[in-house]
């Protein structure tokens, strides 16, 4: 009996916890585009997809960048070769993929190591 009135009590909170992750997801994707902003990056501009291998490739070099933050601002602020080539000797990739993909890598990069767990929880579903 107590099993289901708690389960009964839960799903009344569902809609709640749903409308309250969709709130919290729009004020992270706001935060994300204001910040994306200081580096000239719009929203339109992320619609490609690389395929389902270069993805993962991008992924793992954007975590890398992650874990650095002063190699995400000096890749995504200066935008240096050299910069970009210590990357590319870094995560075992050729520079032509992080140039051509570069606005890619910083907004996952930005999303890893930013105040995003539902962005990140979502990245994490669909791939």
């Amino acid at each position: 009996m107590l099993l289901m009135k708690v389960t009964k009590e839960w799903k009344n909170l569902l809609p709640w916890k749903r409308a309250n992750d969709s709130v919290q997801r729009q004020h992270e994707i706001l935060h994300l585009k204001q910040r994306l902003e200081t580096y000239d990056i719009q929203f339109p501009n992320l619609a490609y997809r690389p395929s389902d291998v270069e993805t993962q490739t991008l992924m793992e070099i954007s975590k890398t960048v992650a874990q650095n933050n002063e190699l995400l601002n000096q890749l995504s602020s200066e935008k240096e070769l050299a910069v970009e080539q210590s990357l590319a000797h870094r995560v075992g990739t050729t520079l032509q993929i992080l140039q051509e993909h570069l606005t890619f890598i910083v907004t996952m990069a930005h999303i890893f190591s930013g105040p995003y767990p539902c962005l990140r929880a979502y990245i994490s579903h669909t791939i």
